[in-house]
């Protein structure tokens, strides 16, 4: 894992969680409500149209027009989740209905409608999937042609309805729980004033109800002030046991103490507080109640400085981190521990005396799940640190999924109770349907409304036992019910009822906890667009490196990093894998970066008590420390890898600098050398592979290191192997293999896979490579981290390998999964050097087959593959070229439509191999994506003709392709249009024959059916309202299209739209909008002024939300200097008003109302204004320039 990836993926001060809006301003008195009187609302995207006819008015608006027996509707980008207000003016002309739209999914058919009807006189709120009303409508006086200002509260499962300032609806409903906002007019027309979301802070938690002081919504966080001498808070309804509690805040005033409260009562005045106390430069925790300190912390706390502060509690012991600084985050530590027994559960809020605080992002940990409308039926349920946790009797929580079909996926784990479970085919209350439950004898599955006990079966890997974790799947597809349990199946039995209205967890008998509840239809389960059919990916998160690939008891182990843990599944075919929990988790050692496995089936290490097992050899990497002080530490598992416990305090191989030492020090891979009799252990040092020896597996001796110097050509060497392989299949000839991956730089086209071959004398490794010319394992570009099996049975060496490269490592544009692993391969060794080959087990996939043989093609012969089509399919083929008349190119041109195409070819002057991807789809996500990659590979001689012979791979989203037996390999990633499934052979300047080319059908490894889902249309375009930009040119790519947030660049790095118009003094105003509709969407930017045309010299004022600042820059040939930066909650997927001024040497820039900068430089006199978007999504409304 390289220094490039941490600062991709790692977390290295406290993460943040996804962020939900909050409500309202209120100056309130004791125990009265957070949302109050309307706030300062901020401006949302436009409402885009999905139905009827929509105009914008002159001051922001909207006017609508339903057509007959269809609504209008239009919908933002706007998220509102557990806490939002949502307000506009709305103006209803005779025969229509006008409503707000909150909570909806993005093509409008789920979520919730507050409806005024002047025809009836009544206010409804009403659900708009099945239009039912969640409480009687209301009387109201309503004429049309006249304005309203109606409102939409929204506070966890509690709606309001406002009407011009009045209450007038109230309901609880808990079927939508997020989404988005929007217009909704049926009849005739309607008008809307400018629409707008009024946010406090983001949180997840609900019922916040304020005591004292004033509290203000503003788009830079929950603004508090006490009155004088006195104090104030807030105290949500939310309860918890278990939790991480977050925040992120900013004090204001020199004598301000803000303090986070949990496990507390509704009045605050017992569980914990942690106290900020700038007077005192301190943290201190302590017990509400009685006052009573459990531990400080001293440290330097500045006024306007944003910190996040962060309390674990986890039953009796609490920990307290403290991140002050966000460029070069920190707070992994603890920096307070303590113990205390008196509060084990309680509510959360906030506390400021003294002065002014701001705070944002209030967040704990909950259930991660893509179900929405979660209920409970029975039983009390509270967010926890591993999820959800249940308690009762019998606790029961039910969430809708109206598909019988439906494929259920979720960790359960027993801390008390005596069953866990997963049913499906509720109906909407929870009753009946079907429960796959796991208690002390086994798994079974019932059938509740019979009250009988279908099948039952021993658990198949582990007994049932306290505070383990079981990831359960149950599959029910028609009459079929299918279940598994810690990667085996073990149930299998065919039903009655195909239908249900709900599924639900269930607790019996005491306390559980459920974490990663999936639910999806067998048409949304792995059928993205670019979702692989046979490459391994996860449902959601991330795939990068493999690890820990060992076989165990038949069994195939494939860990993999994932933001820094080890994720896990297993397999018995090396392509069908069945994913399990997260194995190696971040601890109190830091991150779980990547490393190996092996078996220890003699118990070498004494760590099994006689048994065998697993031991895990990762690198930590501790965000605190210099260059997190990687070190190879281990994990070991009794019970084949569901469970593991980390081993000791102390790592078995420390870094080489020490304690504190920064040295490169990752990726061990540990491998098993006969010969001698002992293990090695091979490390990457930056720039040289250290070895190291052991013969029980926990000590090691560093015996040599090889690299440095002409041996390091790219960039930094990472993710070693090391095996031996026989030469020529010849056991008497065995030669020692040193794989690395090395990046990230440009002159190795971003990442590099690299082998040496030598000997092995049992202290140092001998090569017989010639220095500065590294043989290359693979041509293509995305083929990473390649890490082989240990344990195989049959003595075989197979490889995996991340399909990624570093010049854009998780950028693809792929929606909730990035990263795929490439196919098993198996290497041997001849004298030409390492062969890579499709492992046999890949046949297993293939379903049936079209051959074409002895077929010539030259420029206008028909196409021998035209018609065609496939999505997911193998080729082998044998091309040759007569002695006379040859091609000079010939090839396949694969995943084809109108417009795409990604070419497989031969170019015969060169010698070469090639993939070309630079037609095959979008490639502006990033800056160095599309093009060509080849390979020598020189042809046969075979009858008189010259011959190549290509074996492929082609998926929906990658191409691995096979050359010369294994001579040549090149692997690239694409992203074809899901319509891209043509076929064709190409050759050019000449003839080329096909000897034979056998086309295989391939089946899915994930997927249960062959049906896409139904893809929403896309919305209608939005409009970028501005003047004085001119024509607008991006630097150096990137993606900007017109939305409902305006100009909307996405790229995952520094892209700018930059203006064709010069100015010297000007004024500036647009909106400014970082990340996406997605809560995941990310992203930074900076608005660029006095610009060069190459966007080297100039200005920039810099707004982050993920660094909570606003900064600004001066750029002189490329390089920046910060002239001015001052610390704000800065949030994203939040509208801010930007205005800039700058005139002679002056440069003023206000966010919202506020005054930021006020700064003199006069290096940059002239020049463009330009937009930019930096690791995301940036959009710019309303961007108006205007000379002074």
């Amino acid at each position: 894992m390289s220094i490039s990836r941490r600062a991709l993926i790692s977390t290295a001060g406290l993460t943040l969680l996804t962020p939900l809006p909050l409500i309202g301003r209120a100056v309130a008195a004791t125990g009265t409500a957070a949302p109050a009187p309307d706030p300062a609302a901020v401006p949302i995207p436009d409402p885009l149209a999905l139905s009827g006819s929509w105009t914008r008015e002159a001051d922001g608006g909207q006017r609508a027009a339903a057509t007959a027996g269809r609504p209008a509707l239009a919908l933002s980008e706007q998220r509102v989740g557990a806490v939002g207000r949502y307000t506009a003016q709305v103006t209803v002309d005779p025969g229509a209905t006008a409503a707000l739209v909150v909570r909806a999914a993005p093509d409008g058919t789920t979520g919730y409608a507050a409806a005024l009807e002047p025809g009836t006189g009544r206010v409804r709120l009403h659900d708009l999937a099945t239009g039912r009303d969640l409480a009687p409508p209301a009387r109201a006086d309503l004429r049309t042609g006249a304005a309203h200002r109606l409102a939409v509260v929204t506070d966890g499962p509690l709606l309001t309805v406002e009407l011009d300032g009045a209450q007038v609806l109230t309901a609880r409903d808990t079927a939508h729980t997020h989404g988005v906002v929007g217009l909704r007019v049926t009849g005739a027309t309607a008008a809307f004033g400018p629409p707008a979301v009024t946010e406090v802070v983001t949180t997840t938690a609900t019922g916040w109800r304020t005591h004292g002081g004033t509290w203000d919504a503003t788009a830079l966080g929950w603004h508090v002030r006490p009155e004088p001498g006195g104090g104030c808070r807030a105290v949500a309804e939310t309860r918890a046991h278990d939790t991480e509690y977050r925040a992120d805040l900013q004090i204001h005033d020199p004598d301000t103490t803000a303090t986070l409260l949990l496990r507390t009562d509704a009045a605050g005045t017992t569980g914990y507080g942690v106290q900020v106390q700038p007077h005192l430069n301190r943290l201190r925790l302590y017990r509400i109640d009685g006052d009573v300190t459990l531990g400080s912390h001293e440290t330097t706390v500045e006024p306007g400085r944003v910190y996040r502060l962060l309390v674990r509690a986890d039953g009796p012991e609490l920990r307290v981190r403290w991140q002050s600084d966000f460029i070069a985050p920190d707070g992994y530590a603890p920096v307070i521990t303590a113990t205390d027994t008196a509060h084990t559960a309680g509510r959360f809020g906030v506390a400021v005396t003294g002065g002014a605080a701001s705070f944002e992002n209030l967040a704990l940990t909950d259930l991660v799940t893509d179900l929405d409308g979660w209920t409970t039926a029975s039983g009390t349920w509270t967010p926890d640190l591993r999820g959800i946790r249940a308690e009762g009797p019998a606790a029961l929580r039910t969430a809708p999924f109206a598909s019988g079909d439906i494929l259920l996926s979720a960790d359960l784990r027993p801390a008390g109770a005596t069953a866990v479970g997963l049913v499906v085919r509720a109906d909407a209350r929870g009753r009946g349907g079907y429960e796959a439950r796991i208690d002390a004898t086994g798994v079974s599955l019932l059938d509740r409304a019979a009250g009988a006990v279908l099948t039952r079966a021993a658990l198949p890997v582990r007994p049932f036992k306290a505070r383990s974790t079981y990831r359960t799947e149950v599959r029910a597809l028609g009459r079929n019910l299918a279940v598994t349990v810690d990667g085996a199946p073990v149930l299998e039995a065919t039903v009655t009822r195909t239908t249900g209205a709900t599924t639900a967890l269930i607790a019996t008998g005491g306390t559980a906890h459920f974490q990663e509840v999936r639910a999806r239809t067998p048409q949304n389960w792995f059928t993205d667009p670019h979702r692989p059919g046979h490459h391994y990916t996860q449902l959601a998160s991330h795939t990068s490196d493999p690890n820990g690939l060992v076989h165990h008891e038949g069994e195939y182990h494939l860990f993999h990093q994932d933001s820094g843990e080890w994720a896990h599944a297993v397999s018995t075919d090396l392509l069908h894998w069945r994913h399990l929990p997260v194995a190696l988790p971040v601890s109190d050692h830091g991150h779980t970066w990547s490393g190996s496995c092996v078996a220890d089936t003699d118990d070498t290490s004494g760590l099994f008590g006689g048994g065998s097992g697993l031991i895990a050899y990762y690198t930590s990497y501790h965000p605190d420390k210099p260059g997190g002080n990687q070190c190879v530490r281990v994990a070991f598992s009794k019970d084949r890898g569901r469970s593991w416990e980390w081993h000791g305090p102390d790592p078995v191989v420390p870094n080489p600098g020490g304690p504190d030492g920064n040295w490169d020090f990752r990726d061990p891979k540990v491998v098993r050398d006969e010969e001698h009799g002992q293990w090695v252990m091979a490390v990457s040092g930056g720039d040289h592979i250290r070895f190291f020896t052991s013969t029980d597996l926990l000590t090691w001796d560093h015996r040599s290191s090889f690299g440095y110097g002409d041996w390091v050509t790219g960039g930094v060497w990472e993710c070693p192997d090391f095996f031996p392989l026989p030469l020529d299949g010849d056991a008497a000839q065995v030669r020692w293999v040193l794989a690395i991956s090395t990046g990230a730089v440009r002159r190795t086209d971003g990442s590099a896979a690299e082998y040496f071959l030598g000997d092995w004398d049992g202290a140092a490794f001998t090569t017989t490579n010639t220095p500065g010319t590294p043989l290359r394992a693979e041509a293509g570009r995305d083929y990473y981290a390649a890490m082989t099996f240990a344990g195989l049975p049959d003595g075989r060496r197979v490889q995996l390998a991340w399909l990624s490269n570093w010049d854009y490592p998780f950028s693809a544009p792929t929606g909730e999964w990035n990263g795929q692993l490439g196919l098993p391969r198996e290497l041997t060794l001849s004298g030409l050097g390492l062969l890579q080959r499709p492992a046999p087990e890949t046949r297993a996939l293939r379903r049936d087959r079209t051959r074409i043989e002895d077929v010539t093609v030259g420029p206008g012969s028909p196409d021998p593959l035209a018609g065609m089509r496939g999505r997911s399919y193998e080729i082998e083929a044998e091309i040759a070229l007569p002695a006379s008349g040859a091609a000079t190119e010939f090839g396949l041109r694969l995943r084809t439509n109108r417009t795409r195409h990604t070419t497989i070819g031969y170019d015969t002057g060169a010698g070469e191999l090639f993939v070309d991807r630079t037609a095959s789809g979008p490639a502006d996500f990033t800056e160095h994506f599309a093009g060509r990659s080849s390979a020598p590979l020189p042809l046969t001689e075979a009858d008189g003709e010259r011959r190549l012979r290509v074996h492929l791979f082609m998926d929906t989203s990658a191409v691995e392709v096979f050359g010369g037996d294994g001579r040549a390999t090149l692997t690239s990633l694409l992203l074809p249009e899901p319509d891209a499934q043509g076929m064709s052979f190409y050759a050019t300047g000449g003839a080329a024959r096909i000897v034979t080319l056998d086309v295989h059908r391939l089946a899915d490894v994930f997927r249960v059916t062959d049906r896409d889902p139904d893809r929403p249309a896309p919305p209608a375009p939005g409009e970028f309202r501005t003047s004085g930009l001119g024509a607008l040119s991006v630097l150096p790519a990137g993606r900007w299209t017109t939305t409902g947030a305006g100009r909307t660049g996405h790229f995952d790095r520094d892209s700018t739209a930059l203006s064709s118009t010069e100015y010297g003094d000007f004024e500036l105003t647009t909106l400014v909008r970082f990340g996406g509709p997605g809560p995941a969407d990310g992203g930074a930017g900076s608005v660029l002024l006095r610009a060069s045309a190459d966007a080297a010299d100039g200005y920039a004022v810099n707004l982050d939300p993920n660094l909570r600042t606003v900064r600004l820059f001066r750029r002189d040939a490329g390089r920046s200097t910060v002239l001015a930066e001052v610390p704000l909650l800065v949030r994203g997927r939040t509208t801010l008003p930007l205005r800039i001024r700058a005139r002679s040497t002056r440069i003023e820039v206000l966010v919202g109302d506020r005054t930021v900068f006020d700064t003199t430089d006069g290096t940059h006199r002239r020049g463009r204004i330009g937009l930019n978007v930096f690791g995301g999504r940036a959009a710019y409304q309303d961007t108006h320039v205007t000379a002074l």
